[in-house]
């Protein structure tokens, strides 16, 4: 039996078994973690930005950590499945455009149907009213790329100091 070690996850498990096994038992606990942690903030600013107090009735209620992570996990798989389909589609219609313009313009079209498609999940899921739900998703989008931003100037001070260093 082959250890997991760090070489297995940078060089690809050469077991298929191996390569399931971390997907499903590290990678995907970990980002529906971190997707239900961005949720919940981007619950509680869009509550924040409305004005709603913690007794307001029109607040969005903030669901436990098990189903914030349940409804990234639907979120994703459904936007997932729109991103499947509109690439398809534009494969098939921009063929004669050069790449990496081909797989751009998919992605591109798809932003605002994710968009929606976000937020009338939020809506049923959480439960909340559709634009309570756009909101939220809105919020949701605001809180992930601060959190990229933050990561990038995180991740490029650190390769600075090693270039200074070495």
């Amino acid at each position: 039996m082959q250890m997991l070690d760090s070489i297995t996850l940078v060089l690809g498990a050469p077991d298929p078994l191996m390569l399931v096994l971390v997907v499903f038992v590290i990678v995907v606990p970990i980002g529906l973690l971190i997707g239900a942690i961005i949720l919940r903030a981007a619950i509680s600013l869009f509550n924040k930005f409305a004005g709603y107090g913690d007794e307001n009735p029109n607040q969005v209620p903030e669901p436990s950590m098990g189903k914030a992570m349940g409804i990234v996990l639907v979120t994703a798989f459904v936007n997932w499945i729109l991103g499947l389909v509109i690439g398809v589609i534009g494969a098939a219609f921009l063929q004669s455009v050069s790449a990496p313009w081909n797989a751009l313009i998919p992605s591109l079209i798809s932003l605002p149907f994710s968009f929606l498609v976000s937020a009338a999940l939020l809506s049923g899921l959480l439960p909340t009213t559709f634009p309570r739900g756009l909101g939220v998703a809105a919020c949701q989008y605001l809180v992930s790329i601060l959190l990229a931003i933050a990561i990038a100037v995180v991740a490029g001070i650190i390769m600075a100091a090693l270039a200074a260093a070495g």
